[in-house]
């Protein structure tokens, strides 16, 4: 059986079902075993629920009830709607404050910083230290390639 299927049981036995698919539903449950299975499940089950549901009554009349609900939510929208407003005009100022601010600091890190020379710039023999005394050095300098090479050997 379908899941189609069992929802028309379903409307059929809850006086759902339009009037033209009553008749063909009523004669699936007397023909289908499964079908017949299904009504009687569901028709358990609701007798289940008639019988377990406790009476609920209301200190006040249907209608005085949802419309306290009704006003409940309309109350809570526009008590959102006016913090929301609030809290927005607070931060108003803070869509002009952060880009200047993010501007100025890009303005200070840029105008303040020093380029810092290329590694090989500026390095001498001199600059070289060796922790071993005696190991020794050759440095060889070519200013058409911008590159200084160092052999270092122990003789």
């Amino acid at each position: 059986m379908t899941d189609e299927t069992a929802l028309r049981i379903q409307a059929w036995l809850d006086g759902e079902l339009p009037s033209a698919e009553v008749s063909a539903v009523s004669r699936l449950v007397q023909s289908d075993a499964g079908a017949a299975e299904a009504a009687q499940e569901l028709e358990t089950v609701r007798s289940w629920l008639a019988a377990g549901e406790m009476p609920r009554s209301l200190p006040e009349s249907r209608e005085f009830y949802w419309s306290k609900i009704q006003r409940t939510i309309v109350g809570h929208a526009e008590t959102e709607a006016t913090t929301d407003a609030g809290r927005l005009a607070g931060w108003r100022w803070w869509r002009w404050v952060v880009p200047a601010g993010l501007a100025a600091t890009l303005a200070v890190v840029l105008f303040t910083s020093k380029p810092s020379p290329p590694q090989s710039a500026g390095l001498t023999s001199a600059e070289i230290d060796s922790p071993q005394e005696d190991w020794g050095t050759i440095t060889f300098r070519s200013d058409s390639e911008q590159m200084t090479v160092v052999w270092v050997g122990n003789p």
